[in-house]
Parts: structure tokens; sequence; C-alpha cells
């Protein structure tokens, strides 16, 4: 799985035509619910899911409600990745501005499955701050905002 800290790098936030942006996404492999949010410094492609996110209300082991949302990792413009992309499922404590990666599916480039990983229980104690100007902030506000 990618490092936590790779997942947080600084973005640029891309400018794309709706019309030239989702024909793009498409002909990535990516359907057209997918909207591109940002660009990792190693040219890593950011995208979410909008229609992904859902509400959770606080449970026996986390005591407050958080946002949950599809996001995705398209390496292939990156230069040097042996994994085509990854997609992840990330739970946002809105309020606390903390995060915690729920589930994690790792492709490679032929887009056969590499590796899974999923948290058994979703504890408080789990949720790390989610810094400001990041990726992570980026999807995290996509997430919060809806």
């Amino acid at each position: 799985m990618t490092p936590a800290r790779n997942l947080l790098l600084p973005f640029a936030i891309l400018c794309f035509s709706g019309g030239a942006m989702a024909e793009e996404i498409a002909a990535r492999g990516w359907s057209a619910d997918w909207k591109v949010i940002g660009v990792a410094e190693d040219r890593t492609e950011v995208l979410v899911r909008p229609e992904s996110v859902r509400e959770l209300p606080p449970s026996a082991y986390r005591n407050f409600t958080v946002r949950q949302v599809w996001a995705g990792f398209d390496f292939a413009p990156a230069a040097g990745l042996a994994t085509g992309r990854k997609v992840i499922l990330f739970r946002y404590d809105c309020a606390g501005r903390r995060v915690l990666i729920a589930a994690a599916t790792d492709y490679a480039t032929s887009g056969q499955i590499v590796s899974r990983n999923a948290v058994e229980t979703d504890t408080g104690e789990q949720y790390a701050p989610v810094e400001s100007d990041t990726l992570n902030a980026a999807i995290m506000a996509e997430a919060c905002s809806l």
C-alpha cells in the first residue's frame, strides 16, 4: 500500500472544461461519476466520487459523526510507479479535521488487483489529523461540503 504520507502531498488544482474532463477520465478507465480534484507533485491524479459521500452516525466504537467518500489515485501519468491506480474509502471527522483510511485497493496497470486492505473496526483513536493544503484536505473538503 502507498504510505499515507504520499497521500498528503501538496497539490495543484486542475482546470478542465466539464466535457473534456469527462472524456479524459473515461479514456483512462474511470467512469464519468469520478471528478478530478488535483494532481500530486509526482503527477498522480486524484479523483473523488461525489455520489459516494455518506454520513455515518456515531457508533459504539466512535463517538462522532463521519463522512465517508471514495477517492481514486491514478498513477499512470506519474513516472516510475509500478501500480496503475489506488481506490481508497476515506472517513472524515469533519468537525475535528481528522481522517481514517477505512479500505484501500491497489491495482496494477493491467487492472489486476495487487492488494486489498480494510480496517476491522472504526474507532475514534484511529483517526489522524488532516494537514492544511494537502490532497487529503482537498478530498475532505469535497466530502464535508456535500
